[in-house]
């Protein structure tokens, strides 16, 4: 049996907030991308849908935020 690698994109939102220096990162896992433009162009589409919750969670906490596509590889048997 042979095992292969594929590649995957997922987003990631990068959350900063006032007085301090933490940062959180948050991995959206509601989709996947099959490519780096696929995810770009989602970001670019639904910013707002990606955002919302932060908003909810944080509040006048967040300072900044930052969105950007990774890559994940996974195991195909």
């Amino acid at each position: 049996m042979e095992i292969g690698v594929s590649v995957y994109w997922v987003i990631t939102i990068m959350l900063m907030f006032h007085g301090t220096d933490t940062i959180i990162e948050r991995e959206y896992k509601a989709k996947t991308f099959q490519d780096d433009w696929a995810c770009h162009t989602f970001i670019h589409q639904e910013k707002m849908e990606l955002l919302t919750q932060q908003i909810m969670d944080f509040g006048d906490k967040l300072k900044s935020f930052e969105l950007y596509c990774e890559n994940r590889y996974a195991e195909e048997v």
